[in-house]
């Protein structure tokens, strides 16, 4: 591998390192919610299913930008067409899940989409 594959793995692999640190902190906060105030104890489950959804996304985000970093070398505009390509399929995907988890599943969903927004903000802010 380049240097600049490298580069990307290792901060693809620190960022879900704290990814997996906030969603364990956010479904333990929302799983005590629930307890305590006699609301569903599903809320940490929820969490940990929208938690899991972003490293998904995350992961698959890595891949594609792993192969497109190969590919960018000998052809960068089928490189940013696969980076765009997989940009629509990475948003189809998380449409799917999070109606698999709301609709299918019933979670709740404030737990399920907050705890996916802060652990993309964290996967975000920990590649910086």
């Amino acid at each position: 591998m380049t240097a600049e594959v490298d580069e990307v793995v290792s901060k693809a692999k620190k960022s879900r390192k704290y990814q997996i640190i906030a969603i364990s902190i956010m479904a333990i906060g929302f799983a005590l919610y629930g307890y305590y105030y006699g609301k569903t104890p599903m809320h940490g489950v929820a969490a940990l299913y929208g938690g899991f959804v972003s490293l998904f996304i995350s992961w698959a985000l890595g891949i594609s930008v792993i192969k497109a970093t190969k590919l960018a070398q000998d052809d960068p505009k089928t490189a940013m067409g696969m980076l765009y390509g997989s940009a629509v399929l990475r948003f189809i995907l998380v449409l799917l899940l999070f109606g698999l988890g709301i609709g299918a599943l019933g979670f709740n969903p404030i737990p399920l989409v907050l705890t996916a927004v802060v652990s993309w903000i964290t996967g975000v802010v920990a590649v910086r």
